[in-house]
């Protein structure tokens, strides 16, 4: 008897690019194909609010089960679940590479999506090394609020009133749409 392989995509880009939209699209396409789906989303995502949904910036919504570190997922997916999807990785740590290891050797299909970069262009841990062990990597980009280019980057541009150190978990990071903080930026307006 052949072990089912597991499947692992990363959807990254910067801040407003549709990384959320995107996996809220492949796992409502999955429920549609009667396949067993849970997505976890870190317990500091409180952008549109406390309740146990994915929000895109889009208006789309998804069921998910908010945690407070990694392993929580191990403890939390079920035997038939099919997928496992897993927003906002950048601020889960390095613990997810792990624990997507131990969903992988379980033949799940992974789809995570993070930011692979911080706002002033650091890798931004775990997502640049999942990148790097993933089957299929999914790079979106956003539009440049300066200029309306394609945006890879994103850029603080207002003052944060907390911790300053980017790679730290922290709701102040965590931005909405109409958040003045952070801006898409695109290479050639990165230092505007």
């Amino acid at each position: 008897m052949k072990t089912k392989l597991g499947y692992l995509e990363v959807i990254a880009g910067p801040m407003y690019c549709g990384k959320t939209e995107e996996l809220i699209r492949q796992v409502k396409r999955a429920t549609i194909g009667k396949k067993k789906v849970q997505v976890f989303k870190p317990d500091i995502d409180i952008r549109y609010g406390r309740a146990k949904k994915l929000y895109s910036h889009a208006g789309l919504t998804f069921d998910s089960e908010m945690i407070k570190s990694a392993k929580d997922i191990l403890t939390l997916v079920t035997k038939d679940t099919d997928i496992v999807g897993i927003d906002e990785a950048q601020h889960m740590g390095e613990g997810l590479i792990a624990v997507v290891e131990t969903l992988l050797s379980q033949g799940k299909q992974v789809i995570v999506t993070g930011l692979a970069l911080t706002f002033d262009r650091q890798p931004f841990t775990p997502v640049p090394a999942l990148m790097a062990m993933a089957d299929k990597v999914t790079k979106l980009s956003a539009i440049c609020m300066l200029c309306g280019s394609d945006a890879v980057y994103h850029k603080r541009v207002g003052i944060v009133k907390t911790k300053a150190n980017a790679l730290e978990p922290d709701p102040a990071f965590v931005a909405k749409l109409d958040d003045a903080v952070f801006e898409a930026r695109c290479r050639a307006c990165w230092d505007a």
